[in-house]
């Protein structure tokens, strides 16, 4: 057990309106002397008057050379804890290092600095975890491997790794549900409540969708061990698998087209286990177990994209931002990571990095989260353009996404619906035995449509009954966020769309898959769904949609958009006057007071566009005021009566004394126009 050691040298400084006394920090890291190679942990904790719980908590780290590792990255909160996990880089310059930690509660904040010790690793150290020797590809010390015997061989030298494997997403498909609107961060995902618009339910997919997962055992119903981790599936690209046929599970039946068909499925245990095996039809010839498990290495782009690219059934069908291309795409597909000439050639764990080996990164339409996702900011400045305009755009409601990812499925078609009422053949599906899909809409190169996104979003999950939204679509995926409410950002998304089963009680049906992808008969494999779930009655098919992030594929600078292909100048422009649609994003919305200048002050005039300089928050204006501030609705009242409205942040303030100053006060401090005002 080890123990916790507080480092030689604190340095603690504390802002806020409480007395430092009455607030205390603490760093602490669980190794002193750190090895390279090795993983620490720091951990952040806050005593005495600080608000529970902390809502942020970032930590620095700086190496012997002084030079910056990593920059406010998001530790993980515990209420008044918070903790980090570091891979100490091999190679890495041995001597004094030091780490710094940030916290604030919404109120106050304070920072802590540490200095530690680290020692380069020792040549054959038994502590020091093999394949993090110092050779980036980790192949030095697991050439030693003399037989695999599968994922116990990796198992014995790396039981903390399996260990955090057992409690991450990728193992349980499913995570605590902490950016969704519509649960209390339950643990789900698509092995807990999971549906989606594309292949709906993959639990009674019969093992067709466990084909990715990195558990041994497909998705069996127990919790797994440190065996069923198949490390391989991450950590050599050209490890290839299967299910073991079973012979008894012969399953004929009759399809839509009057074809009788009989199929097999993988073998399961009376336990629910699959059995997983070498493909080494798939593997070069002469490759052997032993040669692949001496050949690990860290995660690569084609590791990752194993099971990424064709999430949705095709190369690029899913997500409409990554498919097969991606593993090497040229510049103008992805600059990030492109390896040709003026590409950056990162790898995906670049930006969704990983912390115990859970991998931060959720969009709109997943459920988990599970560490911190990733930013732009985290590699870029805040202010990255030469600018100032253009840096108000950056810091304010427009993320980068909106310039510099001007299309998506640029390297392949990517489904942009599925009926499922038309059922198509596929050859390839049911493990090439061929099935049915739904008529599938794949478009290449499309121009994404733009929506609010504050960070968190409604996802639908098994059991929940649904709404309609006005245009009578069944949104099973919608990100949260509104205009100018000074958290949410203009975002890209793909729009997918079906058709779905609502059942009698306003929830959706799970479909039992595997019935429609053997017979065609979409009915059938809601009516089995239906008797799966105990649902009994009806059901009728609606159109349902579902709204996708697109954060890959970003281009080079050159060819962000000019100022005029969104704007005219106007300070209205039409909805088919640029690419982005103001007006459905509610640009367009405010009280007449504003257009005439009266809302804060006495009448002006004043063009647009030095109207919008002035006002705007760029940080190089004293008269800068919040967004929302102008872009707002008409007031229609107080939200309560005059004499007590100012009670509710000041006390024993005289309301009769409110006059226009305190107005534009309140306005410049950015006072949200709705605890105030009725709308």
């Amino acid at each position: 057990m080890r123990k916790w050691l507080f480092a030689t040298t604190l340095i603690a400084v504390l802002v806020g309106t409480a007395w430092a006394s009455d607030r205390k920090m603490d760093i602490s890291i669980d190794q002193n002397p750190a090895v390279t190679g090795d993983t620490v942990r720091f951990e952040c904790s806050a005593t005495g008057e600080w608000d529970t719980p902390l809502a942020h908590a970032q930590i620095t780290i700086w190496n012997a050379s002084a030079d910056r590792l990593i920059r406010g990255r998001d530790m993980q909160i515990d209420g008044l804890t918070a903790t980090y996990a570091y891979t100490i880089p091999p190679g890495e310059t041995a001597g004094r290092w030091d780490a710094q930690c940030r916290i604030d509660d919404g109120h106050k904040r304070g920072r802590i600095k540490v200095s530690f010790d680290v020692t380069e690793a020792a040549a054959g150290d038994p502590g020091a975890d093999p394949g993090d020797t110092g050779n980036s590809s980790g192949t030095t010390a697991h050439e030693s491997i003399q037989a695999y015997d599968g994922p116990q061989t990796c198992v014995a030298c790396h039981q903390g790794s399996a260990r955090e494997m057992l409690d991450s997403l990728h193992m349980k498909w499913a995570g605590p549900t902490t950016e969704l609107t519509n649960t209390n961060g339950d643990e789900l995902g698509k092995a807990v409540a999971g549906i989606n618009t594309f292949c709906t339910y993959a639990m009674s997919s019969k093992g067709a969708c466990f084909s990715c997962h990195v558990r041994a055992d497909g998705n069996a119903p127990h919790a797994p061990d440190v065996n069923d981790v198949d490390c391989l599936m991450c950590h050599n690209d050209t490890y290839q698998r299967k299910f073991i046929t079973d012979p008894d599970s012969a399953l004929t039946v009759t399809n839509v087209a009057g074809e009788t068909r009989t199929y097999l499925f993988g073998k399961v245990d009376a336990q629910g286990n699959y059995t997983s095996v070498p493909d080494f039809a798939k593997m070069p010839a002469g490759t052997t177990m032993t040669m692949l498990a001496q050949g690990v290495h860290k995660p690569t782009r084609i590791s990752c994209l194993r099971c990424h690219a064709k999430a949705g059934g095709g190369d690029w069908t899913k997500r409409g931002d990554m498919g097969l291309s991606t593993a090497a795409p040229t510049v103008l597909e992805d600059v990030h990571m492109s390896p040709d000439p003026g590409g950056a050639d990162l790898s995906c764990i670049a930006c969704h990095a990983t912390n115990g080996h859970k991998i931060g990164g959720r969009g709109i339409d997943l459920r988990q989260t599970e560490a911190p996702d990733p930013k732009c900011t985290d590699c870029h400045s805040a202010t990255p353009h030469s600018n100032a305009t253009t840096n108000r755009h950056a810091a304010g409601q427009v993320a980068c996404q909106v310039c510099h990812i001007r299309e998506f499925g640029k390297g392949g078609a990517t489904e942009m619906s599925r009926d499922w009422l038309e059922p198509h053949w596929n050859p390839a599906f049911c493990a090439g035995q061929g099935g049915f899909v739904g008529h599938e809409l794949k478009v290449a190169n499309v121009a994404p449509e733009y929506t609010w996104f504050d960070g968190t979003s409604y996802v639908y999950n098994i059991g929940e009954t649904i709404q309609p939204g006005d245009n009578g679509v069944y949104t099973m995926a919608k990100a949260h966020g509104a205009a100018f409410d000074g958290k949410s950002k203009i975002v890209p998304i793909k729009r997918h769309a079906t058709v779905m089963p609502l059942h009698d009680s306003g929830k959706m049906v799970p479909p039992a898959i595997m019935w429609m992808f053997m017979t065609g008969d979409f009915d059938q494999a809601v009516q089995k769904g239906m008797a799966e779930q105990g649902m009994s009655g009806g059901y009728t098919m609606v159109d349902a949609d579902a709204e996708m992030l697109i954060t890959h594929g970003v281009e080079p600078k050159s060819m962000a958009p000019s100022c005029k292909e969104c704007h005219d100048n106007s300070g209205e422009t039409p909805e088919t006057g640029g690419m982005v649609p103001f007006g459905r994003l509610g640009y367009h919305t405010w009280p007449d007071k504003v257009k005439n200048c009266t809302l804060c002050h006495g009448a002006k005039e004043m063009s647009w566009q030095r109207m919008h300089d002035v006002h705007a928050d760029d940080g190089s204006s004293e008269e800068a005021i919040a967004c929302q501030s102008c872009h707002t609705s008409e007031p229609t009242g107080f939200v309560k009566s005059t004499a007590d409205l100012c009670n509710d942040c000041h006390r024993y303030k005289n309301p009769n004394g409110f006059d226009a100053d305190d107005h534009k006060e309140h306005i410049e401090e950015e006072v949200d126009c709705s605890r105030c005002h009725q709308f």
